[in-house]
């Protein structure tokens, strides 16, 4: 017999036949063909009982170890489960530049949201606050320096508070800027649009106001989150929003004078900032930048953000 001759003989066999059917069923002709029959037949049933799928898998497809061994389920497509899950699933890798990768992601539906989530939002909400990574100090000083707002994040269990208040703020209130100007935002501001006293940003106190940011992102223990508002523009590109250089020059003259000066030698080292690009802000009717300070006195950081005489009505 040659191999030609077991060629024609396997592709009589029905495609639902097992391999150990086969192998039993030519246990009688000459073991000189043994090697070449093996072979052949791997070759050929492999393609008819045991391939899991035709797609490309996003794991390694757990076939049989033997030819009798049983076929492992599990071995899914990602077209399968984006079929299934929509296009809200959770990214399948960390964001770019992602400091706080989880290792061992559940795949979950991501509630609907009333903000837009970023990707690195989405894979927060694979984890829970145990496998959560806050962001470091050295960490956040990075991924500033480098523009990568995109990954700063809050811990799992704020981000869904976060999502469930701005939802039920909005149904109360209409939007985030009417409830920042009924209860957070200077009165003597009134309704949008604004007239500042001085169209350079942060030049005229009367036109911005220091808070706590009430939603902070996730940070170790030791560093503050504060939130500049202003009623006066701050330019941005027609990019992606960020800030001009002109603009950045004028915010990082502001966050020295207010911040940084009060500090006192070494002030710098305790005080970071960023505003937001536009397509990343839950805000986008009011302008504001982000301050985050560092082992500061809780007394210097109730001064800074302290309502003002000048904005009460």
């Amino acid at each position: 017999m040659t191999i030609t001759s077991f060629n024609r003989v396997v592709a009589s066999i029905p495609n639902g036949c097992l391999r150990g059917n086969i192998t039993s069923f030519f246990h009688q002709y000459h073991s000189d063909f043994s090697h070449s029959f093996t072979v052949l037949v791997q070759q050929r049933t492999s393609q008819r009982t045991f391939a899991t799928t035709s797609h490309q898998c996003h794991n390694e497809p757990k076939y049989p170890t033997s030819p009798s061994g049983p076929l492992v389920p599990g071995c899914e497509t990602r077209e399968r489960k984006n079929a299934q899950m929509g296009d809200n699933t959770l990214p399948s890798k960390p964001p770019a530049n992602d400091p706080n990768p989880n290792p061992n992601p559940v795949p979950v539906v991501v509630e609907e949201s009333p903000f837009p989530l970023t990707a690195a939002d989405k894979w927060v909400l694979s984890q829970t606050d145990e496998e959560f990574k806050c962001h470091s100090w050295d960490e956040l000083r990075t991924l500033i320096q480098n523009n990568d707002l995109s990954v700063l994040k809050r811990k799992p269990s704020d981000l869904r508070r976060y999502m469930k208040w701005t939802a039920e703020t909005k149904a109360s209130y209409g939007s985030m800027t009417n409830y920042l100007l009924a209860h957070r935002l200077p009165k003597t501001w009134g309704e949008p649009p604004f007239t500042p006293v001085s169209d350079v940003p942060f030049a005229e106190p009367s036109d911005y106001c220091v808070l706590l940011n009430d939603w902070p992102y996730g940070f170790e223990p030791g560093i503050t989150h504060i939130v500049v508002w202003t009623c006066t523009a701050i330019a941005t590109d027609d990019d992606k929003g960020d800030m001009t250089p002109e603009s950045r020059n004028i915010v990082g003259d502001f966050v020295k004078r207010y911040f940084v000066d009060r500090l006192g030698p070494g002030g710098e080292e305790k005080v970071l900032y960023f505003k937001n690009w536009v397509a990343l802000q839950s805000v986008r009717a009011l302008e504001h930048i982000h301050v985050l300070v560092k082992d500061v006195d809780p007394a210097l950081i109730e001064e800074w953000t302290r309502e003002q005489e000048w904005h009460k009505a």
